[in-house]
């Protein structure tokens, strides 16, 4: 028996009390069959939209997926999807159904669902309830389409993708007919908007199998990220440094596009946030100067990158490289560079704008100055003293 919060079991009371069938549906039974706590509780029924808004008339509602059969029922600030048991045909732009008929059957309804694993419903006292055997595909850890996967596909391109994003975080291996109707429709994923590519392909970088995953379906990664490879040893290549990485997002984007041959161009199509795209071009743009001893060089990271994203660089060259003890010897170092206070940036000089001021620095001379002066701090031929600094700052202006 699933356990079930109290605020799930009264929405199913409450439809029971008006003569209607209500079950936990989808990804939540998925989740709790594995011993996992469902991020959300999503519930199907066999009243139709109208219906369900009269069950829950004295609760604030969510209407604006109603024209589908979903009405979101507000408990406690706590949203939950209700969905009525619906059947879908035509699929003309490979993502809407172009009707949809609501039916009182619940096996008619799971029958539209994407993979089995996905296509079971729950009640606390009627049980299971699994036409398509998801629960023997989940215990043996398979993801299989439900019926015809090529129809499924077809139907919405983007299942593929989230395909992809359950085999790697679930560990779920794809039984071949999906196998083969995923990468024979990969082209549909050129019809599919830039945003949900771009919501579901994170989804799937920060997930644990990625590596293992994108190399298997490479041919599918190809088509919405073409600059990143071109043959399977390209891909090969990115699914070991993949695997090396930390599932942080900036980390296994930047490591996706190492190899790119147009990063511009990948970051533009995929829409990222100007944040995220601004913090994967700082880990692919910073080059270490290997000229300069390991301490010096940490502490130009520290001030180019800022300290989260200077760690995030880190282990983005070991997941380039693999190479542990480099990896060790540039955190250690870098975080004893922060334990100690140790300057690396124009915030922690021991002198500011006005000390300058005073020895007669004005407008673009002041920065110019302070940049100078922290090089010099940095490289070890100033101390980070205000004695030291007015006298490198004099010796400055005296220069030119």
């Amino acid at each position: 028996m699933l356990v079930i919060p109290g605020e799930v079991r009264y929405l199913l009371s409450r439809l029971e009390q008006k003569g209607y069938e209500g079950y936990l549906v989808g990804g939540c039974v998925r989740d709790a069959l594995l011993g996992l706590t469902p991020k959300d509780w999503d519930l199907c029924t066999s009243a139709r939209p109208e219906e369900v808004k009269a069950c829950f008339y004295d609760k604030k509602l969510v209407l604006s997926g109603s024209r589908h059969g979903t009405v979101g029922v507000v408990l406690d600030g706590h949203l939950y999807e209700i969905t009525s048991y619906r059947t879908e045909s035509g699929y003309t732009d490979g993502r809407h159904p172009d009707s949809v008929t609501f039916v009182r059957d619940l096996k008619e309804d799971l029958a539209r669902r994407d993979f089995t694993v996905n296509a079971m419903a729950y009640h606390p006292e009627k049980g299971l309830i699994d036409p398509w055997k998801g629960r023997k595909d989940l215990v043996q850890r398979v993801l299989r389409c439900v019926g015809n996967p090529n129809l499924r596909f077809q139907e919405d391109a983007l299942r593929i993708l989230r395909g992809m994003r359950f085999a790697a975080a679930y560990g779920f291996h794809v039984e071949k007919e999906t196998t083969r109707a995923a990468i024979s429709c990969r082209d549909g994923l050129k019809q599919i908007s830039k945003e949900r590519i771009q919501t579901e392909l994170c989804r799937f970088l920060t997930e644990s199998g990625t590596g293992r995953v994108l190399f298997a379906f490479w041919p599918v990664f190809a088509v919405i990220l073409p600059e990143c490879g071109e043959e399977a040893e390209d891909w090969k290549k990115l699914s070991g440094c993949l695997e090396r990485a930390s599932t942080d997002l900036v980390i296994r984007i930047a490591v996706l596009l190492s190899q790119s041959t147009d990063v511009p161009a990948v970051l533009s199509r995929l829409r990222l946030r100007k944040k995220l795209s601004a913090e994967v071009q700082m880990l692919l743009q910073w080059k270490e100067n290997l000229s300069l001893p390991l301490r010096v060089s940490m502490k130009y990271l520290l001030r180019d990158l800022g300290q989260q994203n200077a760690r995030r660089w880190i282990d983005y060259r070991f997941a380039l490289e693999g190479e542990a003890d480099c990896r060790q010897k540039r955190m250690e170092l870098l975080e004893r560079i922060l334990t100690d206070e140790e300057c690396f940036s124009i915030e922690q000089l021991a002198i500011n704008g006005q000390d300058l001021t005073g020895l007669g620095f004005t407008g673009p001379q002041l920065g110019a100055c302070l940049y100078t002066l922290l090089d010099q701090v940095i490289m070890g031929k100033t101390k980070n003293t205000l004695t030291a600094l007015k006298n490198a700052a004099s010796r400055q202006k005296e220069d030119r």
